[in-house]
């Protein structure tokens, strides 16, 4: 997947299902399914609560890597996160209880690490130093392309 060419969708709110407070904008939730296809191996949604309300979460099987970033609000998880961080849980795969301290909206995701070590580039992450490199020969292609166009 990591070299695949990029296809952009435009979907409105109402393409995407939720269960309880979670919208699900990748992967699975309960009943509820993104319209975006993606791998099972991730889980990604929009959760907004109100002061003092509850979500638990309860990972796939699998799914051992999990992190939320707050964009409104304070949200207690193992730690108090605000609005503007991110923060990473401890890997493990039991259930996540988290506590809006006040109206919050996060995004939270969920996934299967990765079984190899990866490779880190100045924009990109790739799973070997051959796709690195690929990968930001397609970043300096497309960045010439644009400045072509005047598009900066």
């Amino acid at each position: 997947m990591e070299s695949i060419e990029p296809e952009a969708r435009y979907l409105g709110a109402e393409h995407f299902q939720s269960q309880g407070p979670a919208r699900v904008i990748l992967g699975r939730l309960g009943e509820a399914s993104s319209a975006i296809p993606a791998p099972k191996t991730i889980n990604y949604l929009d959760v907004a609560l109100r002061k003092g309300e509850r979500w638990r979460y309860e990972p796939p099987d699998g799914h051992t890597v999990a992190w939320i970033a707050v964009h409104r609000g304070k949200v207690a998880a193992a730690e108090i996160v605000r609005n503007g961080e991110l923060a990473v849980f401890e890997e493990a795969n039991g259930a996540l209880e988290l506590e809006a301290l006040e109206e919050s909206g996060y995004v939270f995701g969920s996934a299967v690490k990765h079984p190899h070590p990866l490779v880190l580039g100045t924009y990109s992450i790739h799973t070997s130093r051959h796709a690195l490199e690929k990968g930001e020969a397609r970043i300096r292609e497309i960045g010439a392309g644009l400045q072509t166009e005047n598009r900066r």
